[in-house]
């Protein structure tokens, strides 16, 4: 039961959607005055920035996900069956 209203409100939602109102114009023109303009960048420098990110944040993920003991710090296993029980401040018989 929960599915085929799931599935009737979806296509709802979808038709919805469908028949919303675009904007037609998205260009603002400005006609301020702007003391500096950014230069234009060369594509091959916009392809290397982005090469570099990438394998920068591949590195860091990599490191990450296999040298997790960076994050979360070198600490032994707590194992409470190994523990006495004068450590557990459980008083003897």
């Amino acid at each position: 039961m929960l599915l085929s209203r799931g599935t009737t409100i979806l296509k709802s939602i979808c038709e919805s959607n469908g028949r919303k109102q675009t904007a037609i114009n998205l260009q603002q023109i400005r006609t301020c005055f702007s003391y500096r303009k950014a230069p234009v960048h060369e594509t091959k420098w916009v392809v290397l920035s982005e090469i570099w990110a990438g394998m920068a944040w591949w590195w860091i993920f990599w490191n990450a996900w296999h040298d997790y003991e960076h994050i979360t710090g070198h600490f032994p296993e707590i194992r409470p069956i190994e523990w006495s029980d004068e450590e557990l401040g459980i008083p003897p018989d």
